[in-house]
Protein backbone atom coordinates (compact mmCIF):
# COMPACT_ATOMS: atom_id res chain seq x y z
CA UNK A 1 0.00 0.00 0.00
CA UNK A 2 2.80 2.44 0.97
CA UNK A 3 3.94 1.92 -3.04
CA UNK A 4 0.23 1.97 -4.18
CA UNK A 5 -0.10 5.37 -5.58
CA UNK A 6 3.29 5.60 -7.74
CA UNK A 7 2.52 2.80 -9.18
CA UNK A 8 -0.75 4.06 -10.46
CA UNK A 9 1.43 7.35 -11.27
CA UNK A 10 3.89 5.16 -13.27
CA UNK A 11 1.39 3.09 -15.14
CA UNK A 12 -0.03 6.91 -16.32
CA UNK A 13 -2.90 7.71 -13.90
CA UNK A 14 -2.78 11.40 -12.44
CA UNK A 15 -1.99 11.91 -8.84
CA UNK A 16 -5.83 12.39 -8.00
CA UNK A 17 -6.71 9.58 -9.34
CA UNK A 18 -3.72 7.16 -8.13
CA UNK A 19 -4.51 8.51 -4.49
CA UNK A 20 -7.85 7.30 -5.25
CA UNK A 21 -6.73 3.48 -5.38
CA UNK A 22 -5.77 4.21 -1.55
CA UNK A 23 -9.27 4.95 -1.17
CA UNK A 24 -10.68 2.19 -3.00
CA UNK A 25 -8.10 -0.11 -1.07
CA UNK A 26 -9.27 1.45 2.46
CA UNK A 27 -13.34 0.52 1.31
CA UNK A 28 -12.14 -3.40 0.43
CA UNK A 29 -10.38 -3.66 3.52
CA UNK A 30 -13.59 -2.68 5.61
CA UNK A 31 -16.12 -4.78 3.28
CA UNK A 32 -13.16 -7.72 3.57
CA UNK A 33 -13.27 -7.72 7.89
CA UNK A 34 -16.93 -7.96 7.69
CA UNK A 35 -17.37 -10.14 5.46
CA UNK A 36 -14.32 -12.52 6.47
CA UNK A 37 -15.17 -12.01 9.51
CA UNK A 38 -18.78 -13.16 9.55
CA UNK A 39 -17.21 -16.24 7.40
CA UNK A 40 -15.31 -16.92 10.52
CA UNK A 41 -17.92 -17.15 12.65
CA UNK A 42 -20.02 -19.01 10.80
CA UNK A 43 -17.32 -21.71 8.97
CA UNK A 44 -14.51 -21.18 11.21
CA UNK A 45 -11.15 -19.93 11.39
CA UNK A 46 -9.43 -22.16 9.22
CA UNK A 47 -11.76 -22.11 6.21
CA UNK A 48 -11.94 -18.33 6.25
CA UNK A 49 -7.99 -18.32 6.65
CA UNK A 50 -7.23 -19.92 3.67
CA UNK A 51 -10.29 -18.58 1.92
CA UNK A 52 -8.78 -15.11 2.18
CA UNK A 53 -5.06 -16.67 0.60
CA UNK A 54 -6.90 -17.24 -2.55
CA UNK A 55 -8.27 -13.81 -3.37
CA UNK A 56 -4.74 -12.16 -2.34
CA UNK A 57 -2.81 -14.58 -4.40
CA UNK A 58 -4.85 -13.55 -7.20
CA UNK A 59 -4.58 -10.05 -6.46
CA UNK A 60 -0.42 -10.09 -6.21
CA UNK A 61 -0.19 -11.95 -9.37
CA UNK A 62 -2.53 -9.61 -11.06
CA UNK A 63 -0.69 -6.44 -10.04
CA UNK A 64 2.36 -7.55 -11.72
CA UNK A 65 0.29 -8.07 -15.50
CA UNK A 66 -2.54 -5.01 -14.59
CA UNK A 67 -1.94 -1.99 -16.75
CA UNK A 68 -4.56 -0.97 -17.85
CA UNK A 69 -6.15 1.73 -15.03
CA UNK A 70 -9.83 0.14 -14.88
CA UNK A 71 -8.76 -3.46 -14.34
CA UNK A 72 -6.04 -1.89 -11.76
CA UNK A 73 -9.32 -0.98 -9.25
CA UNK A 74 -10.86 -4.18 -9.34
CA UNK A 75 -7.43 -6.04 -8.47
CA UNK A 76 -6.74 -3.59 -5.63
CA UNK A 77 -10.38 -3.96 -4.28
CA UNK A 78 -9.85 -7.76 -4.51
CA UNK A 79 -6.07 -7.11 -2.48
CA UNK A 80 -8.03 -4.69 0.09
CA UNK A 81 -10.70 -7.25 0.58
CA UNK A 82 -8.48 -10.23 1.12
CA UNK A 83 -5.64 -8.17 2.84
CA UNK A 84 -9.11 -6.57 5.08
CA UNK A 85 -9.87 -10.02 5.70
CA UNK A 86 -6.67 -12.44 6.90
CA UNK A 87 -5.67 -9.30 9.30
CA UNK A 88 -9.18 -9.48 11.01
CA UNK A 89 -8.67 -13.10 11.08
CA UNK A 90 -5.26 -13.39 13.32
CA UNK A 91 -6.82 -12.58 16.61
CA UNK A 92 -9.45 -14.98 16.52
CA UNK A 93 -7.90 -17.91 14.56
CA UNK A 94 -5.14 -17.61 17.93
CA UNK A 95 -7.93 -18.11 20.13
CA UNK A 96 -9.14 -21.19 17.71
CA UNK A 97 -5.80 -22.55 18.19
CA UNK A 98 -4.68 -21.38 21.48
CA UNK A 99 -7.22 -20.93 23.25
CA UNK A 100 -7.06 -17.32 25.65
CA UNK A 101 -4.51 -18.90 28.11
CA UNK A 102 -1.24 -16.77 25.97
CA UNK A 103 -3.57 -15.25 23.38
CA UNK A 104 -2.42 -11.95 24.28
CA UNK A 105 1.55 -13.18 24.06
CA UNK A 106 0.97 -15.00 21.25
CA UNK A 107 -0.90 -12.64 19.25
CA UNK A 108 1.48 -9.79 20.23
CA UNK A 109 4.87 -11.60 18.72
CA UNK A 110 2.79 -12.16 16.07
CA UNK A 111 1.76 -8.36 15.14
CA UNK A 112 5.08 -7.62 16.60
CA UNK A 113 6.84 -9.56 13.15
CA UNK A 114 3.90 -7.90 11.12
CA UNK A 115 5.15 -4.60 11.87
CA UNK A 116 8.58 -5.37 11.31
CA UNK A 117 7.63 -6.49 7.88
CA UNK A 118 5.24 -3.38 7.55
CA UNK A 119 8.48 -1.80 7.65
CA UNK A 120 11.31 -3.85 6.04
CA UNK A 121 8.72 -4.51 2.98
CA UNK A 122 7.82 -0.71 1.40
CA UNK A 123 11.98 0.03 2.00
CA UNK A 124 12.67 -3.62 0.06
CA UNK A 125 10.15 -2.77 -2.61
CA UNK A 126 11.65 0.69 -2.64
CA UNK A 127 14.82 -0.55 -3.00
CA UNK A 128 13.73 -2.79 -6.02
CA UNK A 129 11.87 -0.61 -8.07
CA UNK A 130 15.23 1.38 -7.85
CA UNK A 131 16.96 -1.06 -9.10
CA UNK A 132 14.91 -2.53 -11.84
CA UNK A 133 12.77 0.50 -12.69
CA UNK A 134 9.52 -1.77 -11.75
CA UNK A 135 6.75 -3.51 -8.96
CA UNK A 136 6.77 -6.34 -10.55
CA UNK A 137 9.10 -8.50 -8.93
CA UNK A 138 8.15 -7.38 -6.01
CA UNK A 139 4.22 -8.43 -6.32
CA UNK A 140 5.30 -12.07 -7.59
CA UNK A 141 7.70 -12.55 -4.45
CA UNK A 142 4.83 -11.18 -2.50
CA UNK A 143 2.59 -13.50 -4.36
CA UNK A 144 4.88 -16.77 -4.06
CA UNK A 145 5.35 -15.87 -0.11
CA UNK A 146 1.50 -15.66 0.12
CA UNK A 147 1.44 -18.88 -1.66
CA UNK A 148 3.83 -20.60 1.02
CA UNK A 149 1.41 -19.70 3.74
CA UNK A 150 -1.73 -20.97 2.15
CA UNK A 151 0.48 -24.47 2.43
CA UNK A 152 0.94 -23.67 5.61
CA UNK A 153 -2.76 -23.07 6.33
CA UNK A 154 -3.32 -26.13 4.43
CA UNK A 155 -2.04 -28.43 6.64
CA UNK A 156 -2.80 -26.90 10.36
CA UNK A 157 -4.23 -29.50 11.81
CA UNK A 158 -8.09 -29.17 13.10
CA UNK A 159 -8.42 -26.40 15.68
CA UNK A 160 -8.40 -26.89 19.53
CA UNK A 161 -11.79 -25.25 19.52
CA UNK A 162 -15.15 -26.62 17.77
CA UNK A 163 -16.98 -22.92 17.42
CA UNK A 164 -17.89 -19.92 19.06
CA UNK A 165 -19.51 -21.79 22.41
CA UNK A 166 -16.49 -22.60 23.59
Amino acid sequence: PVHLAVHGMDLGMTAGRAALLLSVLGAASIAGRLVIGLGADRFGGKRAFISSFIPLIVSLFAFATTTAHLPLFLVVSLYGFAHGGLFTLVSPVVAEYFGMWAHGLIFGIIVFFGTIGGFIGPILSGWVYDLLGSYQPTFIGLGLMVCLGLLVALYLPASTSSGPEN
